[in-house]
């Protein structure tokens, strides 16, 4: 029980802390300092649970991570490409042009480094914290199933609270996981979300207002029914790619084959 209780309140901590600084903080320097300082508090947190730091959370260099964090980044960005073109060309938003000079600049380094921060450390907690500390204690496949409902509770700090988003979060988190579980690290997990929150970043940016990415759009209008069927179509057809991929190799949650701690 008082493993439980300290696994829990840690999670909240970790959690807790990585939500207020990006929804509730403004200033960007502060908030960029606070984002790097969630990794030392995150190494002693896990050391706190018996685990090897960062390390122990799934943030480790297997001798494949770089080749694992590209796959997927191009599985990520590429499946959610295809749906914003999908978008376009049924007319929920035009294209009217393109960032230019300064302003593209800020606008790709926002998405690139806010989005790969936000990405990677929501995956140390929802899938590297929750799954590390449950090894042990139940069966891979229930531990699978917690980390894909605890991340799809927690994405309720990204949307509205409804059904859709909780359905949506669900498909997506199993590609997620999927990745996470098979290849032992943070890193096919990360290549995935970063990649998809690119291709979002080109038209929303990191605001999430259209026109505040690299791309100028104005924004159509679809049937709810049709919006909500292609979104968790393509969030579907994401994990075709990652099964495919990732589907051959051996289960590996604690991959440590040469693997560096941090």
């Amino acid at each position: 029980m008082k493993k439980l209780i300290i696994g829990m309140s840690s999670f909240l901590i970790l959690d807790l802390y990585f939500n207020v600084i990006t929804h509730f903080v403004s200033n960007t320097i502060i908030q960029f300092v606070g984002l790097l300082l969630f990794f030392p508090l995150a190494s002693s947190v896990g050391k706190l649970n018996g685990l090897q730091g960062l390390k122990g959370i799934g943030l480790v260099f297997h001798h494949n991570w770089r080749k694992h964090f590209a796959a997927s980044f191009v599985m990520g960005f590429g499946v959610w490409l295809l749906m914003y073109s999908v978008y376009g060309w049924i007319g929920k938003f035009e294209i009217i042009g393109i960032q230019t000079g300064g302003e593209a600049w800020w606008a790709l380094i926002q998405v690139m480094i806010g989005f790969f921060l936000g990405s990677f450390i929501n995956d140390l907690i929802t899938r590297g914290f929750v799954i590390n500390i449950l090894i042990g204690k139940l069966p891979p496949m229930f531990i699978g199933i917690i980390s894909i409902f605890v991340y799809a509770l927690d994405d309720f700090w990204n949307g509205d609270l409804t059904i859709l988003n909780f359905v949506f979060s669900l498909i997506l988190g199993c590609s997620l996981t999927f990745s996470f579980y098979k290849s032992g690290s943070i890193w096919a997990d990360t290549g995935i979300h970063f990649g998809l929150n690119v291709a979002y970043g080109l038209f929303y940016g990191l605001i999430g207002k259209a026109g505040g990415g690299l791309l100028l759009i104005t924004e159509g209008a679809i049937s709810p029914m049709l919006n909500t069927f292609i979104l968790l179509s393509f969030a579907s057809l994401l994990f075709l790619p990652v099964f495919f991929y990732y589907g051959q190799s051996k289960p590996s949650m604690l991959a440590n084959e040469k693997a560096e701690e941090i």
